[in-house]
């Protein structure tokens, strides 16, 4: 395995501090839900491919309510 194939992939905690500015908990718990952010294990360390994240969280946006303007 070279190490191109993983420069995609960050550690969560990492993920948490570095590129959504969250406690790794926060980031836990969005892997844990119904729908949630998207991981694989590598080992015993829950790893996230970063585009795939990004996709995730743009899936979430929500647009504001119109009328209450």
């Amino acid at each position: 395995m070279s190490a191109k194939f993983l420069e995609d992939w960050v550690p969560y905690t990492e993920f948490a501090k570095k590129e959504v500015k969250r406690h790794p908990r926060t980031v836990d718990r969005w892997t844990r839900s119904a729908n949630g952010l998207p991981y694989a294990m590598l080992g015993r360390i829950k790893m996230i491919h970063i585009p795939t994240a990004r996709q995730w969280l743009l899936g979430r946006m929500r647009n504001p309510n119109p009328s209450r303007q």
